[in-house]
């Protein structure tokens, strides 16, 4: 399905006007709309991890600049692109698995089909592109929610007494081509084949409309588990280790 959905984007003609105009009203739902979470799931994690690596500094005593590769990779790396995942899946990913259930269970896909309207270009090609360009643009919202909802909150209990272009440099100091090499797949390639389950569940259904909550809790779950999944995967093919272990 992903392969399919990347050689529909790529021509020209797959883009009439109904198809665009049902990716911008995914991309207002999926990423606009999921931007207030992002927002409020970042500063709350922010808050957490900052402030406690800022307590950690004053008790050993070290200055911030040595925890800012730490806090650098572990937020732009790892936690950003899991956060906004969770986030589309939660709100979009089990939404559009629902949506498309209850259009194959009463039979408006086969209308769709029998007017001569390919359902994947015009219902499945825009879902998943929506669903991995709003997880990258709210994991770019995330990690700044993170980094400066934290830092407010660690000048509020004085655990960080840097001022804040101090402590944004330290930050933006740490930034090289690797931090590129994890953020773009773990964001990409996670929500594609998060999209891509959610939408395989949706049309998987078998039965009346009483099995369409089921289908779509159960997409819910499939598609954390493959965000999971290749994350992990990902860390380990970038960083060639399975903990302390070195791949061959």
């Amino acid at each position: 399905m992903l392969w399919a959905t990347i050689m529909l984007a790529s021509r020209r003609e797959s883009w009439t006007p109904p198809v665009r105009g049902v990716l911008g009203r995914q991309l207002l739902f999926t990423g606009v709309d999921g931007t207030s979470a992002a927002i409020r799931f970042g500063a709350a994690v922010g808050i957490v991890m900052i402030v406690q690596a800022a307590l950690w500094i004053d008790a050993i005593g070290i200055t911030t600049d040595v925890i800012a590769p730490v806090l650098w990779r572990a937020i732009v790396r790892e936690l950003a692109p899991l956060l906004a995942c969770m986030v589309v899946i939660g709100r979009s990913g089990i939404a559009i698995s629902t949506e498309l259930a209850t259009m194959l269970v009463d039979g408006e896909l086969e209308v769709i089909d029998a007017q001569g309207i390919d359902p994947m270009t015009f219902l499945v090609m825009p879902r998943i592109i929506s669903f991995v360009v709003s997880i990258f643009c709210l994991a770019v919202i995330t990690a700044a929610a993170m980094i400066v909802t934290g830092y407010v909150a660690g000048r509020a209990v004085d655990v960080i007494r840097v001022p804040w272009s101090t402590f944004l440099s330290q930050i933006l100091s740490q930034f090289n081509t690797l931090d590129l090499v994890f953020f773009l797949p773990k964001t990409v390639i996670a929500g594609g084949f998060a999209a891509a389950i959610c939408c395989i569940d949706g049309l998987s259904v078998r039965g009346t409309i009483t099995d369409v909550p089921r289908v779509s809790s159960r997409s819910g779950i499939h598609a954390l588990t493959a965000v999971f999944a290749v994350s992990a995967i990902l860390s380990i093919v970038i960083y060639g280790r399975i903990l302390i272990f070195k791949v061959v």
